[in-house]
């Protein structure tokens, strides 16, 4: 009876207004999502036609802490990291059943890239579009794979993430669409995907109450502990799928031996297609390239080298001809010193790069400055209550450890995000008032920590000012939208490097020192923000939500980000489908 009025529901907003779409209230059920093909039991990753009905993919992940061949502790999903890949057609149905069997710890999982229009509930973010997942129990997330292009999927929380549990996911559609295809003669994706992530000497999960930074101590493409293997056949140009899947502040540098690349796309996006030696690759991005392989037949090296807390670090991927015996290349390994020159100026980044296609004129801009930089903290016991105000949690103050053993912290508008103690997209009301605060109007809340939220109008321009002051630090910062792709007008570092204001912002601009790409921007959702500098982002926000903003590379503990809130009225029958928190209320610290 519930399934039949939620029916009669959606025919009736559909005829009420003709803008309306399924899509829009559509839950994790078996009616809605009831699978449209008659092989059902043929695999999702296949050659993508047109005419054809989209499939309803299932995957089933068990994420559980287990020991590699080395003996080294990880997180994985079914026993391997990284998890098993997910390869589907454009309009295919993902359904994937998570399985949490991490001891006393509670998980979600993030879609990296995947819009979630119409299904905002499944973006995995925990309290706020969903319950976490607690140890034992099973949440299933069901989506559309509404856009073509690279992701990845990974656990929403830094550590888990870092520990091991991320996976590729790559959404084709047919041959004819995509609009670079005549630069290459094949798409393998299952075999021409480089997803790198990176190795820690220790479970980052086992030291939840230690906010000691733990470096990496190595770096890995897919799960092979040697080499990957990318084979080709002279004469033929490949697609290359490379996924920066390392959630802390690790830049990558990608460069084949006597091979140039040419990048086709940045962040499952179409882009100008540019010829270079060397790719830059930021935490989070992805980007496709064509190589063509033009060399005499033989094998060569492919290097990624670690830049910012991964410096140092490299491993090696083998391009290798078809035919050739590269038992030699395995013999002597790849010679760094001398097959490798480039200078860093020849590596090209995402958001170096333009648009495939112009965008149009927007007026009626909404601009908001947020100041980004290291605050140093002095907190006192009888300043701040962190207490979870709920007749489920004692009435004392609770300190997250980070906030009380640390005294410089990365924040945006002198404030850290303070998740909130029921899913803010679905249980709005249950959440207390004074735990927020509104960006433009951070000083009306004392506290260090609240849940920063910035309130868009639906189909409203936004444009972001993400501005790195610098004024205590010399870092850079990566920062992930959820749910919207941005266009990324503009990438500015103070040439004098010295820190820079709101001010001094204004001011460049009004000189003309800081210039807008409003022709054809590259359209991201995982940009960086260069010390002493800015970014400027613009989204339209077409679809409701609740969509973070997030700097997952800027703090192991302590979040920083903030909320994107759309409009969105969500039939009580389907949040009465999704799992309910009961009397959970979590500590800070183990959501980021």
């Amino acid at each position: 009876m519930r399934l039949f009025i939620l029916f009669i529901y959606i025919i009736a907003n559909v005829s009420n207004n003709s803008r309306a779409s399924l899509e829009s209230f559509l839950p994790s059920n078996d009616v809605l999502l009831s699978d449209t093909t008659k092989s059902s039991d043929k695999s999702c990753s296949r050659p993508c036609k047109f005419n054809v009905r989209p499939r309803r993919c299932r995957y089933d992940f068990e994420i559980k802490p287990t020991f590699g061949e080395d003996d080294r502790p990880a997180l994985t999903i079914n026993g391997q990291t990284p998890g098993p890949p997910i390869h589907v057609c454009l309009h295919d149905i993902i359904v994937v059943k998570v399985k949490n069997k991490i001891p006393n710890q509670d998980i979600t999982m993030h879609w990296h890239g995947i819009e979630q229009k119409g299904t905002p509930y499944m973006d995995g973010v925990p309290m706020i579009t969903q319950c976490p997942i607690s140890y034992g129990s099973v949440y299933e997330y069901s989506f559309a794979a509404s856009s073509p292009g690279t992701f990845f999927y990974h656990a929403d929380s830094v550590l888990h993430h870092s520990d091991g549990v991320y996976g590729t996911l790559i959404v084709d559609q047919p041959q004819p669409l995509e609009p670079h295809a005549s630069l290459y003669d094949y798409d393998r994706s299952d075999e021409h995907t480089l997803i790198v992530g990176a190795r820690f000497p220790e479970l980052l999960t086992a030291r939840l109450e230690d906010t000691s930074y733990v470096p990496p101590d190595g770096i890995i493409i897919n799960r092979n502990e040697d080499y990957s293997k990318i084979f080709v056949i002279p004469g033929y140009g490949y697609r290359l799928r490379l996924i920066n899947a390392i959630a802390l502040e690790c830049p990558l540098v990608i460069q084949a031996y006597r091979h140039a690349a040419t990048v086709i796309a940045t962040d499952g996006k179409p882009v100008q297609p540019v010829t270079t030696a060397a790719v830059k690759i930021y935490p989070g991005e992805r980007m496709d390239v064509v190589i063509r392989a033009d060399q005499e037949s033989g094998g060569y090296w492919v290097r990624v080298s670690g830049e910012g807390l991964c410096k140092g670090l490299n491993t090696y991927a083998m391009l290798l001809y078809s035919g050739f015996n590269y038992t030699s290349m395995l013999l002597d390994g790849p010679d760094a010193d001398t097959e490798f020159v480039l200078e860093d100026k020849e590596a090209i980044s995402g958001q170096a790069l333009h648009s495939s296609r112009d965008v149009p004129a927007v007026d009626n801009i909404k601009s908001i400055y947020l100041k980004i930089d290291r605050s140093h903290l002095r907190v006192k016991d009888d300043d701040i209550d962190f207490r979870y105000l709920s007749d489920a949690v004692p009435h004392k103050p609770f300190f997250p450890a980070a906030l009380s053993l640390r005294d410089d912290v990365v924040q945006i508008n002198g404030k850290n995000f303070l998740y909130p103690t029921a899913p803010y997209l679905l249980k709005r009301r249950e959440v207390p008032q004074q735990t927020v605060c509104i960006v433009g109007e951070e000083e009306n809340n004392k506290q260090p920590q609240c849940m920063l939220i910035l309130n868009v109008n639906l189909n409203e321009v936004v444009e972001l000012v993400l501005a790195n002051e610098g004024h205590r630090s010399n870092d850079t910062y990566t920062f992930h939208m959820h749910g919207y792709g941005m266009q990324v007008v503009t990438t500015w570092q103070n040439p004098g490097n010295t820190p820079i204001s709101k001010e001094d912002f204004h001011r460049l601009e009004r000189e003309g020192l800081i210039t807008r790409n409003v022709k054809n921007p590259p359209v991201k959702d995982t940009v960086v923000v260069p010390n002493k500098g800015v970014t400027i982002v613009r989204f339209t926000s077409t679809f409701g939500g609740s969509w973070l903003l997030e700097c997952r590379s800027c703090s192991f503990s302590l979040p920083v980000a903030i909320l994107i809130n759309v409009p969105l009225s969500i039939p009580k029958l389907v949040t009465d489908s999704l799992p309910s928190c009961g009397s959970y209320k979590p500590a800070d610290v183990l959501l980021n």
